[in-house]
Protein backbone atom coordinates (compact mmCIF):
# COMPACT_ATOMS: atom_id res chain seq x y z
CA UNK A 1 0.00 0.00 0.00
CA UNK A 2 1.48 3.20 -1.22
CA UNK A 3 2.76 5.03 2.25
CA UNK A 4 3.82 8.50 0.69
CA UNK A 5 4.30 10.93 3.18
CA UNK A 6 3.77 9.20 6.08
CA UNK A 7 5.64 10.29 9.63
CA UNK A 8 5.95 9.13 12.70
CA UNK A 9 6.88 11.78 15.36
CA UNK A 10 7.55 11.49 19.36
CA UNK A 11 6.62 14.72 21.17
CA UNK A 12 4.95 15.70 24.38
CA UNK A 13 2.33 15.70 25.76
CA UNK A 14 2.18 12.51 23.48
CA UNK A 15 2.63 10.25 20.05
CA UNK A 16 1.67 12.06 17.14
CA UNK A 17 0.72 10.77 13.97
CA UNK A 18 0.29 13.25 11.12
CA UNK A 19 0.25 12.35 7.74
CA UNK A 20 0.10 13.92 4.26
CA UNK A 21 -1.04 12.46 1.11
CA UNK A 22 0.60 12.03 -1.99
CA UNK A 23 0.39 12.99 -5.09
CA UNK A 24 -2.31 15.72 -5.36
CA UNK A 25 -3.39 17.96 -3.29
CA UNK A 26 -1.92 17.71 0.40
CA UNK A 27 -4.60 16.66 3.36
CA UNK A 28 -3.26 16.50 6.71
CA UNK A 29 -4.62 13.97 9.67
CA UNK A 30 -3.66 14.08 13.14
CA UNK A 31 -4.08 11.49 15.87
CA UNK A 32 -2.45 12.47 19.10
CA UNK A 33 -1.71 9.00 21.37
CA UNK A 34 -0.82 9.32 24.99
CA UNK A 35 3.06 8.75 25.25
CA UNK A 36 4.26 5.26 26.73
CA UNK A 37 1.30 3.39 25.93
CA UNK A 38 1.40 -0.01 27.16
CA UNK A 39 -0.44 -2.96 24.57
CA UNK A 40 -1.28 -6.34 26.91
CA UNK A 41 1.37 -9.07 25.70
CA UNK A 42 -0.27 -12.09 24.32
CA UNK A 43 1.73 -11.59 20.47
CA UNK A 44 -0.79 -8.77 19.43
CA UNK A 45 0.45 -5.75 17.65
CA UNK A 46 1.36 -2.81 20.08
CA UNK A 47 -1.76 -0.07 19.80
CA UNK A 48 0.08 2.62 18.01
CA UNK A 49 1.45 0.50 15.45
CA UNK A 50 -2.35 -0.87 14.95
CA UNK A 51 -2.80 2.57 14.38
CA UNK A 52 -0.03 3.93 11.86
CA UNK A 53 -1.03 0.79 9.86
CA UNK A 54 -4.75 2.11 9.71
CA UNK A 55 -3.31 5.21 8.63
CA UNK A 56 -1.49 4.21 5.79
CA UNK A 57 -5.29 3.96 3.67
CA UNK A 58 -4.63 8.04 4.07
CA UNK A 59 -2.69 7.51 1.55
CA UNK A 60 -5.45 6.35 -0.60
CA UNK A 61 -7.39 9.47 -0.15
CA UNK A 62 -9.49 7.58 2.40
CA UNK A 63 -11.46 10.31 5.14
CA UNK A 64 -10.62 9.78 8.78
CA UNK A 65 -12.51 10.66 11.35
CA UNK A 66 -12.34 10.47 15.37
CA UNK A 67 -15.66 9.43 16.50
CA UNK A 68 -14.58 9.54 20.22
CA UNK A 69 -11.72 9.67 22.17
CA UNK A 70 -12.08 6.82 24.61
CA UNK A 71 -11.60 7.16 28.48
CA UNK A 72 -13.21 4.11 30.14
CA UNK A 73 -13.31 4.33 34.54
CA UNK A 74 -10.00 3.78 35.69
CA UNK A 75 -7.89 5.01 32.79
CA UNK A 76 -6.13 8.43 32.88
CA UNK A 77 -5.83 9.40 29.25
CA UNK A 78 -7.72 9.18 26.72
CA UNK A 79 -7.31 7.21 22.96
CA UNK A 80 -8.95 8.06 19.82
CA UNK A 81 -12.10 5.89 18.28
CA UNK A 82 -11.76 6.47 14.33
CA UNK A 83 -13.31 5.41 11.47
CA UNK A 84 -12.00 6.04 7.79
CA UNK A 85 -14.06 6.20 4.77
CA UNK A 86 -13.35 5.50 0.77
CA UNK A 87 -12.93 8.09 -0.78
CA UNK A 88 -16.64 7.39 -3.12
CA UNK A 89 -19.71 7.56 -0.99
CA UNK A 90 -22.71 5.76 -1.78
CA UNK A 91 -24.15 2.32 -1.04
CA UNK A 92 -20.89 0.44 1.08
CA UNK A 93 -19.42 -2.32 3.00
CA UNK A 94 -18.47 -1.56 6.74
CA UNK A 95 -15.91 -3.55 8.08
CA UNK A 96 -16.20 -3.46 12.79
CA UNK A 97 -13.74 -4.70 14.66
CA UNK A 98 -12.06 -4.69 18.41
CA UNK A 99 -15.46 -3.91 19.85
CA UNK A 100 -14.17 -6.51 22.63
CA UNK A 101 -10.71 -5.73 23.72
CA UNK A 102 -9.28 -9.41 24.40
CA UNK A 103 -10.21 -10.49 20.89
CA UNK A 104 -7.17 -9.12 18.97
CA UNK A 105 -7.54 -11.02 15.72
CA UNK A 106 -9.74 -8.66 14.29
CA UNK A 107 -7.86 -5.82 14.49
CA UNK A 108 -4.82 -7.26 13.85
CA UNK A 109 -6.29 -8.95 10.66
CA UNK A 110 -7.66 -5.28 9.02
CA UNK A 111 -4.01 -4.57 9.36
CA UNK A 112 -2.39 -7.59 7.60
CA UNK A 113 -5.25 -7.35 5.29
CA UNK A 114 -5.17 -3.56 4.46
CA UNK A 115 -4.34 -3.88 0.75
CA UNK A 116 -7.18 -6.10 0.53
CA UNK A 117 -9.66 -3.79 2.05
CA UNK A 118 -7.74 -0.98 -0.50
CA UNK A 119 -8.51 -1.85 -3.31
CA UNK A 120 -11.84 -3.02 -2.64
CA UNK A 121 -12.45 0.72 -1.58
CA UNK A 122 -11.01 1.50 -4.94
CA UNK A 123 -14.21 -0.08 -6.57
CA UNK A 124 -16.64 0.67 -4.06
CA UNK A 125 -17.65 2.64 -1.17
CA UNK A 126 -16.05 1.19 2.43
CA UNK A 127 -16.67 2.12 5.32
CA UNK A 128 -14.03 0.59 7.71
CA UNK A 129 -14.23 0.97 12.27
CA UNK A 130 -10.53 -1.29 12.86
CA UNK A 131 -10.60 -0.76 16.70
CA UNK A 132 -13.43 0.42 18.24
CA UNK A 133 -12.56 -0.53 21.78
CA UNK A 134 -9.06 0.91 22.31
CA UNK A 135 -8.76 0.53 25.93
CA UNK A 136 -10.11 -2.62 26.28
CA UNK A 137 -7.75 -3.87 23.54
CA UNK A 138 -4.31 -1.99 25.04
CA UNK A 139 -4.91 -3.56 28.60
CA UNK A 140 -7.06 -6.98 27.57
CA UNK A 141 -10.43 -6.00 28.97
CA UNK A 142 -13.29 -7.06 27.00
CA UNK A 143 -15.60 -3.85 28.10
CA UNK A 144 -15.51 -0.71 28.83
CA UNK A 145 -15.71 -1.36 32.76
CA UNK A 146 -15.39 -5.19 33.30
CA UNK A 147 -11.92 -7.01 32.42
CA UNK A 148 -13.98 -10.19 31.33
CA UNK A 149 -17.61 -11.45 30.88
CA UNK A 150 -20.03 -12.64 33.47
CA UNK A 151 -23.37 -13.40 33.45
CA UNK A 152 -23.64 -11.05 36.88
CA UNK A 153 -22.34 -8.19 35.76
CA UNK A 154 -23.47 -5.24 33.81
CA UNK A 155 -20.54 -5.27 30.84
CA UNK A 156 -20.67 -1.96 29.22
CA UNK A 157 -20.01 -2.85 25.12
CA UNK A 158 -18.94 -0.15 22.78
CA UNK A 159 -21.16 -2.10 20.27
CA UNK A 160 -24.67 -1.74 22.61
CA UNK A 161 -27.28 -0.57 20.87
CA UNK A 162 -29.94 -0.88 23.47
CA UNK A 163 -30.72 3.16 23.24
CA UNK A 164 -31.89 2.80 19.61
CA UNK A 165 -33.29 -0.40 19.42
CA UNK A 166 -37.10 -1.09 19.82
CA UNK A 167 -38.68 -3.18 22.31
CA UNK A 168 -39.85 -6.33 20.50
CA UNK A 169 -43.65 -5.81 22.36
CA UNK A 170 -43.73 -2.31 22.01
CA UNK A 171 -42.04 -0.92 18.60
CA UNK A 172 -41.97 3.01 19.47
CA UNK A 173 -40.16 2.31 22.80
CA UNK A 174 -36.46 1.78 23.11
CA UNK A 175 -35.18 -1.16 24.96
CA UNK A 176 -33.12 1.46 27.21
CA UNK A 177 -33.71 4.94 28.23
CA UNK A 178 -30.32 5.95 27.17
CA UNK A 179 -26.75 4.82 26.16
CA UNK A 180 -25.10 2.79 28.23
CA UNK A 181 -21.58 4.97 27.91
CA UNK A 182 -20.51 7.77 25.83
CA UNK A 183 -18.58 5.65 23.37
CA UNK A 184 -21.60 3.47 22.74
CA UNK A 185 -23.71 6.31 22.05
CA UNK A 186 -20.82 8.15 20.02
CA UNK A 187 -20.43 4.63 18.10
CA UNK A 188 -23.98 3.92 17.15
CA UNK A 189 -24.42 7.85 16.52
CA UNK A 190 -21.88 7.64 13.95
CA UNK A 191 -23.43 4.67 12.51
CA UNK A 192 -26.77 6.46 12.19
CA UNK A 193 -24.86 9.30 10.46
CA UNK A 194 -23.20 8.22 7.67
CA UNK A 195 -25.82 5.21 6.74
CA UNK A 196 -26.75 8.31 5.12
CA UNK A 197 -24.05 8.82 2.73
CA UNK A 198 -22.46 5.65 2.86
CA UNK A 199 -25.55 3.19 3.38
CA UNK A 200 -24.70 -0.21 4.90
CA UNK A 201 -25.35 -3.26 1.87
CA UNK A 202 -23.08 -5.50 3.79
CA UNK A 203 -21.54 -5.18 7.12
CA UNK A 204 -18.71 -7.77 8.20
CA UNK A 205 -17.83 -7.34 12.34
CA UNK A 206 -15.08 -9.93 13.24
CA UNK A 207 -15.15 -11.25 16.99
CA UNK A 208 -13.92 -14.39 18.99
CA UNK A 209 -14.70 -16.65 21.84
CA UNK A 210 -11.97 -17.37 24.39
CA UNK A 211 -15.28 -19.62 26.46
CA UNK A 212 -15.66 -22.11 23.41
CA UNK A 213 -13.56 -24.61 21.09
CA UNK A 214 -15.67 -24.11 17.87
CA UNK A 215 -16.46 -21.33 16.24
CA UNK A 216 -19.95 -20.05 13.97
CA UNK A 217 -20.97 -17.53 12.15
CA UNK A 218 -23.85 -15.26 12.58
CA UNK A 219 -26.02 -14.22 10.11
CA UNK A 220 -28.18 -10.93 10.75
CA UNK A 221 -29.23 -9.93 7.52
CA UNK A 222 -32.69 -10.79 5.88
CA UNK A 223 -30.97 -14.01 4.43
CA UNK A 224 -29.96 -15.60 7.54
CA UNK A 225 -28.58 -19.00 7.13
CA UNK A 226 -29.10 -18.97 3.97
CA UNK A 227 -26.66 -16.18 2.92
CA UNK A 228 -24.04 -16.66 0.79
CA UNK A 229 -21.38 -14.47 2.26
CA UNK A 230 -22.50 -16.71 5.69
CA UNK A 231 -21.82 -19.76 3.49
CA UNK A 232 -18.08 -18.52 2.15
CA UNK A 233 -17.04 -17.32 5.24
CA UNK A 234 -17.54 -20.85 6.73
CA UNK A 235 -15.80 -22.36 4.49
CA UNK A 236 -13.07 -20.40 4.62
CA UNK A 237 -12.44 -20.15 8.20
CA UNK A 238 -13.01 -24.00 8.31
CA UNK A 239 -10.67 -24.61 4.81
CA UNK A 240 -8.40 -21.99 7.66
CA UNK A 241 -8.36 -24.47 10.27
CA UNK A 242 -10.74 -23.40 12.38
CA UNK A 243 -12.95 -25.63 14.49
CA UNK A 244 -16.73 -24.68 13.07
CA UNK A 245 -19.75 -26.11 15.01
CA UNK A 246 -22.05 -27.26 12.18
CA UNK A 247 -24.92 -28.11 14.05
CA UNK A 248 -26.72 -27.81 17.46
CA UNK A 249 -26.46 -24.82 19.56
CA UNK A 250 -24.10 -21.99 21.09
CA UNK A 251 -23.97 -21.80 24.91
CA UNK A 252 -26.80 -19.17 24.08
CA UNK A 253 -29.13 -21.61 23.14
CA UNK A 254 -29.19 -20.03 19.94
CA UNK A 255 -29.72 -23.16 16.47
CA UNK A 256 -26.74 -23.19 14.65
CA UNK A 257 -27.60 -24.70 10.90
CA UNK A 258 -24.16 -25.25 8.53
CA UNK A 259 -22.27 -23.40 10.93
CA UNK A 260 -24.42 -20.59 10.81
CA UNK A 261 -26.85 -18.76 13.36
CA UNK A 262 -29.58 -17.02 11.89
CA UNK A 263 -30.94 -13.19 13.11
CA UNK A 264 -30.88 -12.58 16.73
CA UNK A 265 -32.05 -10.03 19.38
CA UNK A 266 -29.07 -9.52 21.19
CA UNK A 267 -29.29 -5.65 20.86
CA UNK A 268 -25.60 -5.09 19.40
CA UNK A 269 -24.17 -2.66 16.82
CA UNK A 270 -24.82 -5.79 14.82
CA UNK A 271 -28.54 -5.60 15.11
CA UNK A 272 -28.72 -2.18 14.90
CA UNK A 273 -26.61 -2.30 11.11
CA UNK A 274 -30.03 -5.17 10.23
CA UNK A 275 -32.46 -2.96 11.63
CA UNK A 276 -35.28 -1.59 9.45
CA UNK A 277 -36.29 0.97 12.03
CA UNK A 278 -35.23 2.61 15.23
CA UNK A 279 -36.37 4.73 18.05
CA UNK A 280 -34.69 7.84 18.69
CA UNK A 281 -35.81 10.89 19.98
CA UNK A 282 -39.07 9.24 21.02
CA UNK A 283 -39.99 8.86 17.40
CA UNK A 284 -39.73 5.78 15.00
CA UNK A 285 -37.28 6.00 12.41
CA UNK A 286 -35.20 3.93 9.43
CA UNK A 287 -32.94 2.15 10.14
CA UNK A 288 -29.48 1.40 8.37
CA UNK A 289 -31.60 -1.73 6.92
CA UNK A 290 -27.89 -3.75 5.81
CA UNK A 291 -28.69 -6.64 3.81
CA UNK A 292 -25.83 -8.84 4.92
CA UNK A 293 -24.50 -8.30 8.51
CA UNK A 294 -21.82 -11.01 9.30
CA UNK A 295 -20.58 -11.82 12.81
CA UNK A 296 -17.53 -14.00 12.81
CA UNK A 297 -16.74 -15.66 16.15
CA UNK A 298 -13.72 -18.00 16.53
CA UNK A 299 -12.53 -19.96 18.91
CA UNK A 300 -9.90 -19.03 20.73
CA UNK A 301 -9.52 -22.19 22.80
CA UNK A 302 -6.52 -24.17 21.63
CA UNK A 303 -5.79 -21.64 18.46
CA UNK A 304 -3.26 -19.95 18.94
CA UNK A 305 -3.54 -15.66 17.94
CA UNK A 306 -1.31 -16.47 14.96
CA UNK A 307 -3.54 -18.92 13.97
CA UNK A 308 -6.67 -17.03 14.42
CA UNK A 309 -4.91 -13.26 13.07
CA UNK A 310 -4.28 -15.40 9.99
CA UNK A 311 -8.24 -17.19 9.23
CA UNK A 312 -9.31 -13.90 9.99
CA UNK A 313 -7.24 -11.76 7.24
CA UNK A 314 -7.97 -15.01 5.31
CA UNK A 315 -11.21 -14.08 5.88
CA UNK A 316 -11.25 -10.81 4.95
CA UNK A 317 -9.49 -11.35 1.68
CA UNK A 318 -12.19 -13.62 0.48
CA UNK A 319 -14.77 -11.78 1.02
CA UNK A 320 -13.63 -8.08 -0.17
CA UNK A 321 -12.17 -10.07 -3.01
CA UNK A 322 -16.07 -11.25 -3.57
CA UNK A 323 -17.92 -8.30 -2.77
CA UNK A 324 -15.28 -6.38 -5.43
CA UNK A 325 -16.47 -8.90 -8.39
CA UNK A 326 -20.20 -8.99 -7.90
CA UNK A 327 -20.76 -5.23 -6.68
CA UNK A 328 -23.65 -6.69 -5.06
Amino acid sequence: MPRSGLRLLLALPGLLLPLQTAPGPATESVIRLPAGIATHADGRRPIAALYESYLGLVAERWTLEIIANSQPPGTTQALPIIALRSPQSGPAVWILAGIHGEEPAGPNAIAAALEDIASLGRQRPVVLLPLLNPHGYARNWRYLNVAVYSERVDGHSVGDSSHLLPLPDAPDRPRAATASSAEADAVTRFVLRRSADYPPLCSIDLHEDNLIDQGYVYSQGSLGASEPLAIEAVKVLRDSGIAIRMGGETRFGEEIVAGIIGPVVDSSIDELMSSHQIVDGGRIQPGPSARTVLVLETPAVDTSLGHRIAAHAALLRQLTALLAATGD
